[in-house]
């Protein structure tokens, strides 16, 4: 029978999933899971990605997570035993593991005991597969909700944080994606009408309407409602980044807005860049080290690396073919990818780990 290994990274914005059997990726999705609003939202993710899939009996299921930091848990312990229990529940009685930042996978008591090595570890799974591929690089993982910057150095992992506190300290980790982010977080003055404007701090755009009016956000990966809870279209994002100027859009053309959505797309890329100059900064690196785009914010990696005068690498290229036609590819839900990819070389009958 063929072998089947599924990888799960359970976020605190979407569930994302990668299957894969010994002829390559079988199936990469991801669904919404505002895990904020509560456990159900979660089960609701799972039973939908697990029916799509169609997965036989028996399949290995391997674990990483991000939503313990959810605040529907009263600390980030509560979540992973909260999660991993989940999971398990749900996932049973297919094997189960979970990634704990290591090439090591732990069952659900142990990885209720040694919660910390699991916490938000999912970027560690992207860096320990690249790894086998690059030896220099800045892998940058650009989502939703956040930015992910990985150093690799001679083959080998070359970071100084590990929880989300000390990667923020170190510009490891960003809390800025290309979807969910509120633009009042980007910030405080925009030109408008031959002015500068002071903007409102509130909840009333996201970047998802910044990059529909820059045409970068495409229907596949736009899973968030708006922040209005409005229509997810280039008239309903103007309308959102007109009222964080306090007008109305229909006071000016569309371009207009486009062009305003060009000030808030840089104003966005600033620390972004900023944080790849840091890392760059150390010295030592070879001119041909990329910048490696994932996640599905990558295009703005890809601007980041011509305006650092560095090459681009996407990491699609170093996953094995999927072998189906998912809506998503393993760069846009890449820690589910990797740690499938990771888990698969645990399990006899699979292929070796280099697709090329």
């Amino acid at each position: 029978m063929s072998k089947q290994c599924a990888g799960w990274d359970v976020g605190g914005a979407h569930l994302k999933v990668a299957a894969l059997n010994e002829d390559g990726l079988l199936w990469i999705g991801q669904e919404p899971c505002p895990l904020w609003q509560g456990l159900d939202r979660l089960e609701s993710a799972l039973a939908a990605l697990t029916e799509r899939m169609s997965l036989k009996p028996g399949c290995q299921h391997v674990i990483t997570m991000t939503g313990e930091l959810a605040d529907c848990f009263l600390t980030r312990q509560a979540g992973v035993e909260t999660l991993a229990n989940l999971m398990q529940c749900h996932l049973s009685p297919d094997p189960v593991c979970f990634f704990d930042g290591s090439e090591d996978f732990l069952n659900t008591a142990q990885a209720t005991i040694h919660w910390k090595r699991l916490a938000s570890a999912n970027w560690m799974a992207t860096a320990r597969w690249a790894c086998r591929f690059l030896q220099n690089a800045l892998l940058v993982d650009i989502g939703s909700t956040t930015t992910d910057i990985i150093t690799l150095r001679d083959g080998a992992i070359r970071v100084r944080g590990y929880s989300d506190e000390a990667r923020m300290r170190y510009d490891e980790l960003l809390y800025t994606g290309v979807v969910r982010t509120p633009l009042m977080a980007l910030t405080r003055h925009i030109p408008h009408a031959g002015e500068w404007t002071t903007i409102m701090a509130e909840h009333f755009a996201t970047t998802a309407d910044v990059y529909r009016l820059t045409g970068e956000l495409t229907g596949t990966v736009d899973q968030s409602p708006a922040a209005d809870g409005g229509e997810k279209t280039l008239s309903g994002s103007a309308r959102r980044l007109a009222r964080m100027l306090g007008t109305e859009a229909e006071s000016f053309p569309l371009d207009y807005w486009q062009m305003n959505a060009r000030f808030w797309r840089e104003r966005q890329l600033e620390p972004i860049r900023a944080a790849l100059e840091r890392h760059l900064s150390g010295g030592g690196w070879p001119a041909d080290a990329p910048l490696v785009g994932v996640g599905i914010g990558r295009f703005l990696v890809q601007e980041c690396a011509t305006r650092l005068q560095r090459p681009y690498r996407d990491i699609n290229a170093i996953f094995p073919p999927c072998i189906s036609t998912p809506a998503f590819s393993a760069a846009d839900c890449t820690p589910a990818a990797a740690l499938v990819c990771l888990a698969s070389s645990r399990i006899t009958g699979f292929p070796d780990d280099d697709p090329n």
